[in-house]
Formats: C-alpha cells, sequence, structure tokens
C-alpha cells in the first residue's frame, strides 16, 4: 500500500482518543478523529478509513449501533471494525459480534495486544481491497466479453445472410460472363463478315463494343470472386474440419491448373519444388484447396510479366509436420500492409479486393494447428510460410 493506513479513532473520552492517536501515529498510521457516534459515521463516509476504534460507551449514538449502521452499507459492510470498552467486557463482546465487531479490547489497553490486531485487520483489509479490485476487472473483462459475443451474433446473423445469398449471386452473375463472352464472339463473326471496305470505317464501333464488353466482364468477374471470397470466409468459420488422408503436391497442382490461364495472360510461370517428396498429411482438401487458390492468385497480380510464383515443401520428420511455402518475384509489400495481414485491418492491394484472403488462409491454418508467417521485401519479392502437422490435433470431423 503506497500510502499509510487511516485509522478511524472514536471515544467521547478525550485522553483515550490522545492515547490511542499517539501510539498509532508513532508505528506510521494517519489518525483521524471522533468523539461521538453521529461524527464518527460522517467521518466513514468523508474519510474513508481503513480501519475503525470504535468506543463501545457513547451518548445519543452509541458503538454497537454505529457498528450496525456500518455493517448495513454496501460501501462500508466488510470495514474492519475493533470495539473498545471498559465495562462487561465478556457481554459486550458478544453483542458486539452480533452487530458485526472485527475484534475487541478492553481498557486498559495492551499496546502489543492493539498493534498485532490492528495490523492484522489491515493485512485482511488489503486482501479483501484486492479481491474486489479483482472482481471489478472481472466484471468489466465480462462485460466487454459479453459486447464482444453480442457483436459476434449479430456478425454471425450477416455471415449467414451472406451465405444464402451467395450462391445466388453467383448463378446470377454466370449469365452476364457468359453472355458476354457470347457477345463478344458474335460481334467478332458479325464484323469478319462484313466487306473489307466496310471493315475501316467499323473498326472505331468495334473497339468500343470491345472495351464495354471487357469493362462489363471484369466487373461481373471481380464481383464473382469477391462473392467466393466471402462464402469462403463465413465456411471456414463456420464449418468443422473434415479431415482425410491428402497429399499436398495434387491439391497444389489442382490450383494451379485452375490458375494457369490468368497467370498466362499476364506471362506469369507457375511452379513447384519438392512438393512430391512431401509425406501424406490429414487435412481438409477443401480448405487446404482455398487457403492455396488464395495465396497464388493474390500472388499472380503482384508479379510483373516474366516473373514465377512458386510453392516449395519440406518436411520436418521429428516434428511431424511439413513446411510449405509460396514466394513470388513481385513487388514485395510496404511494413503497414505486411503488418496488417491476418488481421480485420488487412487490405487489398488488388483492384476490387477484399482484404479477406490472407484471414481465409490464416483460419485454414490455425483450423489444423499450424502456424503462418511471412517475409516481403518491396522490390524483390514476398513468401509465405505455412507449417502443419502432418496429423493435427483439433476438433475435426474424419471423413468417410
Amino acid at each position: 500500500m503506497n500510502q499509510k493506513p487511516k485509522i478511524l479513532v472514536v471515544d467521547d473520552t478525550p485522553s483515550n482518543v490522545k492515547l490511542l492517536a499517539d501510539l498509532l501515529g508513532s508505528h506510521g498510521y494517519t489518525v483521524i478523529r471522533a468523539s461521538s457516534g453521529l461524527e464518527a459515521l460522517q467521518q466513514v463516509a468523508a474519510e474513508q478509513p481503513d480501519l475503525v476504534l470504535l468506543d463501545v460507551v457513547m451518548p445519543e449514538t452509541d458503538g454497537f449501533e454505529v457498528c450496525r449502521k456500518l455493517r448495513e452499507n454496501p460501501e462500508t459492510a466488510i470495514l474492519p471494525v475493533i470495539m473498545t470498552t471498559a465495562l462487561y467486557p465478556a457481554e459486550e463482546r458478544y453483542k458486539g459480534i452480533e452487530c458485526g465487531a472485527d475484534d475487541f479490547l478492553t481498557y486498559p489497553i495492551n499496546q502489543a495486544e492493539l498493534l498485532a490486531k490492528v495490523r492484522s485487520l489491515l493485512r485482511i483489509k488489503r486482501l479483501q481491497d484486492e479481491v474486489r479490485s479483482r472482481a471489478g476487472e472481472l466484471a468489466e473483462c465480462n462485460k466487454k466479453l459479453d459486447e464482444r459475443l453480442a457483436e459476434e451474433a449479430k456478425l454471425a446473423d450477416v455471415a449467414r445472410s451472406l451465405g444464402d445469398h451467395e450462391h445466388d449471386l453467383k448463378n446470377q452473375l454466370m449469365p452476364i460472363l457468359s453472355g458476354a463472352s457470347l457477345l463478344q464472339d458474335e460481334l467478332e463473326e458479325l464484323f469478319h463478315r462484313l466487306p473489307e471496305r466496310e471493315r475501316d470505317r467499323a473498326l472505331p464501333s468495334q473497339r468500343l463494343c470491345e472495351e464495354i464488353i471487357k469493362m462489363l466482364t471484369n466487373g461481373a468477374q471481380r464481383i464473382y470472386d469477391q462473392a467466393i471470397e466471402i462464402a469462403d470466409c463465413i465456411k471456414g468459420r463456420s464449418s468443422p474440419l473434415h479431415l482425410e488422408t491428402c497429399r499436398v503436391t495434387e491439391v497444389v497442382q489442382s490450383v494451379l491448373e485452375m490458375l494457369q490461364v490468368s497467370a498466362t495472360q499476364k506471362r506469369v510461370s507457375l511452379r513447384t519444388e519438392n512438393l512430391d517428396s512431401l509425406p501424406p498429411i490429414q487435412a481438409d482438401q477443401r480448405r487446404l484447396f482455398n487457403a492455396f487458390y488464395n495465396l497464388v492468385n493474390n500472388a499472380i497480380p503482384e508479379v510483373p510479366a516474366g516473373g514465377s510464383v512458386t510453392v516449395r515443401g519440406s518436411s520436418e520428420p521429428e516434428a511431424k509436420a511439413v513446411i510449405l511455402s509460396v514466394a513470388d518475384t513481385g513487388r514485395g509489400m510496404p511494413a503497414e500492409v505486411r503488418e496488417s495481414l491476418f488481421t480485420p485491418r488487412a487490405v487489398s492491394r488488388k483492384k476490387g479486393g477484399t482484404g479477406l484472403g490472407t484471414m481465409i488462409v490464416r483460419d485454414v491454418v490455425d483450423a489444423h494447428g499450424g502456424s503462418i508467417a511471412v517475409e516481403s521485401e518491396e522490390g524483390v519479392g514476398t513468401t509465405f510460410y505455412l507449417r502443419l502437422p502432418v496429423e493435427p490435433v483439433a476438433t475435426a470431423v474424419m471423413s468417410n
């Protein structure tokens, strides 16, 4: 306790008050005084002492009544009270205990006994104060937890709603994407059928149509990709793992095959190294696919023409784990972007991106009991490292 303990001495006999005040003051205690029961209650409210030495016999409001009132007040219900008396100590002790007194002293007061009881009760008071402080902190934590749970419940409702609409949204976008492709083919065929002397005159119209179709296609594709990304994030947070024996090389090859067209258009090479040597692992293949899809798909736009994205693997037999990395030769990330990864503050530098990709990856890794890290240097490239256990210890549902 940084401040000196404060003790209220209550007695209508000035000599008794002086005796007790001098003794306690000489041992480092701060002493406040009261000469009546009413004044004692006022001093308790104003000074908030750590302990009360309370005389039993006082005019008007005696010590028993003061003690009873202190115990009835929640603010002073556990305030240590030592009652003092020179009359009928046994009888008054019983009555004092009934009123809530913590201890009793009789005149003439033994100084050593007084100081021992004061130290003991103050020690208990400190412990009680600490418990109350901890209880207050716990109550505040519980309040924040309740608020967070309420917010999570709201987010869960939003997530369920998005999940319900995600399938319909993709279905509604597919005709736009397919129709734009058919329209492009049809226009090319129409312009091709024009007489040669008309083609030059129609060329500006052809280019305008191509730009409009490209704009529609790109816009619809971005919405489509975001719908998938949001749905993957929702599913990753809400559904349990379905573990099965999985070869990482096959999962990664499936991802690269799906992204090969995009990489070819940007003249980016997709490569693998040492994946065939990895042991089979127990994993949720759908989620693992989502993780690698997001990492590679996010890397491709960052890599200049002629660059590469490489997925490498190595194993840790003693730790029963595999180490996987996705390295690109792209532009790298500034510190503020790198530090926000895997958090709700994550932002996407990809046009139309949501920033959910890295959170999906983190959720997949966490669900498998693994870990993830990233190294990135601007102008050099970025590498994500995933460490996955061969047999994750998780609350998972085994696939039949």
